[in-house]
């Protein structure tokens, strides 16, 4: 065979090829491409809705553990302010204070007052209970029921006081018994 001959085969051959080469990468490469490219896409949009849900699913979280806080400072400032007046659960915290202290009460009575108007129209209006009451004890008694009154969890404000000695001995000296008249005013929420 010529030299020729082989230049001309070999051209043929290598058209040959790069036809085939062609055929091969349109009829089973570009398709498997376009597969891959469309998956990539849909891989794609899959993170970014599943980024988005995930974004969202953790702002709920955070209202969620929000809410709660909110419910448990709601809880708070209801023992401290109940929804209504719930005068036998004063009448209880004084007698359970005044045992506590060592002091005996004497007369108790509760009267409700008209509710202070609101100044901002979404907030509750404030009820408040006038109670009165007398005690008898030591000094360090009395004493003991005012500090208790002090730091008990609902709202009390002390608008009267009276203190005195109760009795005298026979021999005409004081003892060691005191009398205390007290105006208290505790608040309560409107319902």
């Amino acid at each position: 065979m010529r030299a020729s001959t082989k230049r001309i085969l070999s051209i043929a051959l290598s058209g040959m090829f790069f036809i085939g080469t062609l055929a091969v990468y349109t009829n089973f490469i570009k398709p498997e491409f376009t597969k891959i490219d469309e998956r990539r896409s849909i891989i794609v949009s899959k993170e970014n809705v599943f980024a988005s849900q995930f974004a969202a699913v953790q702002q709920v979280q955070k209202l969620i553990s929000e809410s709660q806080k909110t419910a448990s400072l709601q809880a708070i400032v209801s023992l401290a302010i109940p929804f209504r007046e719930n005068t036998t659960q004063i009448l209880n915290q004084m007698r359970v204070i005044a045992k506590n202290n060592e002091a005996l009460m004497d007369s108790f009575s509760i009267k409700p007052l008209a509710f202070s108007p609101s100044k901002q129209p979404l907030v509750k209006r404030m009820g408040t209970l006038d109670v009165n009451l007398s005690l008898k004890g030591t000094y360090e008694a009395l004493k003991g029921f005012l500090k208790s009154l002090e730091t008990n969890a609902r709202v009390a404000n002390v608008a009267k006081l009276h203190f005195s000695p109760f009795g005298a001995s026979q021999t005409g000296v004081f003892q060691d018994i005191y009398k205390m008249d007290l105006g208290v005013e505790i608040y309560y929420q409107e319902q």
